[in-house]
């Protein structure tokens, strides 16, 4: 009969060719089973996870079905609790906000973009300004809300657009803002501030694709009307 000490070693050695497997050949190979028995390995770290795995990829079929179960129905059939439920969770909530940012870059390919902002902005009443972000390759990175108010004469923080591309990398921007009164006409002061904006971005390496203005369910570039 084998010593605990053995079995504890023998655990180790499993858990570390599992491990070892995923760096030297990536996780396209991996079973649900074996990324199931991979993730438990964070949640439990000191258990012969395997036969949790296979009991649960049994009763669910793949490891979807195993993260969208309900907490009591893991605990009941494995016995394991709060360290499980945590790690489904985030994996869970993971999982949204990738779907989430994929389907918004998604949106931004071609004439789909207006129909981006024109949701973006909804039925916002206050003016609102928001930068998209863009990298090397045009694909598109992430959004922030930079400002709220009047942005005529550019009283918005330009700093904060710049900053905001480099932070995720990136090398281009598309602004949009709001006109709640439902004029889609730039006015004189969204002309001579998409040029300001375009010629301090220029200095920092930094294009202007373009600025839009939104409003109700239409939206007109200011470059490129």
């Amino acid at each position: 009969m084998a010593s605990a000490a053995g079995k504890k070693a023998t655990g180790v050695g499993h858990r570390a060719r599992l491990k070892k497997r995923v760096l030297d050949e990536g996780t396209k190979k991996l079973s649900d089973l074996e990324l199931l028995e991979i993730l438990l390995f964070y949640a439990v770290p000191r258990k012969d996870v395997s036969k949790y795995a296979s009991t649960l990829i049994e009763k669910y079929g793949n490891i979807s079905g195993v993260v969208n179960a309900s907490p009591a129905e893991i605990e009941a059939l494995t016995g394991l609790k709060s360290g499980t439920e945590l790690l489904f969770s985030l994996l869970r909530e993971t999982s949204l906000r990738m779907y989430a940012f994929e389907k918004e870059a998604m949106l931004l390919e071609g004439e789909t973009l207006k129909s981006f902002l024109i949701g973006l902005y909804g039925r916002l009443e206050e003016e609102t300004v928001y930068a998209l972000y863009f990298g090397d390759d045009g694909g598109y990175i992430g959004k922030q809300m930079i400002f709220h108010g009047n942005v005529n004469s550019a009283r918005f923080s330009l700093r904060k657009v710049t900053e905001g591309v480099i932070r995720v990398g990136g090398k281009a921007v598309i602004l949009a803002h709001n006109h709640p009164s439902g004029n889609l006409t730039p006015s004189q002061d969204d002309i001579i501030s998409t040029k300001r904006i375009a010629a301090h971005l220029m200095a920092n390496e930094i294009e202007l694709i373009e600025h839009y203005i939104v409003s109700g369910d239409n939206a007109i570039g200011i470059l490129n009307p």
